[in-house]
């Protein structure tokens, strides 16, 4: 289980959320709704440990953020990761002169190591020299990329450019859901990842939340809309208005926001 209690997170002097709470199980899929600046993003940042946000306890009560009963509040982004968290950020940055395929080897080989390098069936002895990954040898990872590439619409040449440079909203997209599906981290949050897409990339990155979900991922999805969710179907649905969870509810609570919007939770949060 990924476990948040009682989170209080504030950006320089402005507090964003107030004794925020959620748990999300392995295979279980949650929306977070709310309207802009309601601190949904914040939320995303805060479980990764973005340095720019303070997180409290909310007065009285133990702040915590356990994922498999481990603690991570305490623990840099990078060993957050490697305990099995993986954010998709709503606006990927360009990274010129490190190729995706880069990223995903090193990543990969970060969050899945073994306790000695494989030495066996490596293929080219040269090109695999460095290779170290739990199960499987670089030639298997390389292809393994490249299958899970095809599948999501992604040209094979984009595996050699640098991340993200000079992609396209819906490239960027798809190229944080190839990492996501080839690290297959333990929980998963896609922030606003429907933002820009048009339908046919909307269906292809709903395919591969749905497919990490059926893997045993948990997933957090972050939207404004219900349109992503017509495709991925949540378990539990929460909407997070001014910094508060307002209300908890199945799938049908966004159908709900869909048709009447979010104007009654801004008067009771205040």
């Amino acid at each position: 289980m990924l476990e948040i209690k009682h989170i209080t997170a504030s950006f320089g002097e402005k507090k964003i959320l107030n004794d925020v709470s959620l748990s999300v199980h392995c295979g279980e899929l949650h929306a977070i709704m709310g309207p802009n600046g309601s601190g949904k993003s914040t939320f995303a940042s805060v479980l990764l440990g973005h340095p720019a946000y303070t997180v409290v306890a909310t007065k009285g009560k133990k702040a915590s953020i356990e994922l498999d009963g481990v603690e991570l509040l305490k623990l840099a982004t990078y060993d957050r990761v490697k305990k099995g968290l993986f954010l998709a950020f709503q606006s990927p940055l360009s990274i010129p002169g490190v190729s995706v395929m880069h990223l995903l080897r090193s990543a990969y080989q970060e969050i899945h190591p073994v306790a000695k390098k494989l030495e066996e069936n490596l293929g080219n002895a040269i090109f695999s020299k460095g290779w170290s990954a739990e199960g499987v040898t670089l030639v298997q990872f390389i292809e393994r990329v490249k299958s899970i590439a095809r599948e999501i619409s992604i040209d094979e040449s984009f595996l050699k450019r640098g991340i993200h440079d000079g992609f396209s909203g819906g490239e960027k997209k798809k190229v944080e859901m190839l990492t996501a599906l080839v690290l297959l981290p333990k929980y998963a949050i896609f922030d606003e990842i429907d933002t820009g897409l048009d339908v046919d990339a909307l269906k292809i990155v709903a395919a591969g939340i749905e497919r990490l979900r059926k893997q045993g991922t948990g997933v957090i999805v972050v939207t404004h809309y219900q349109r992503i969710l017509s495709y991925v179907h949540p378990s539990h649905t929460h909407i997070l208005v001014n910094g508060v969870f307002v209300e908890h509810g199945t799938g049908a609570l966004s159908e709900r926001i869909e048709k009447e919007g979010y104007a009654k939770y801004e008067k009771v949060s205040h």
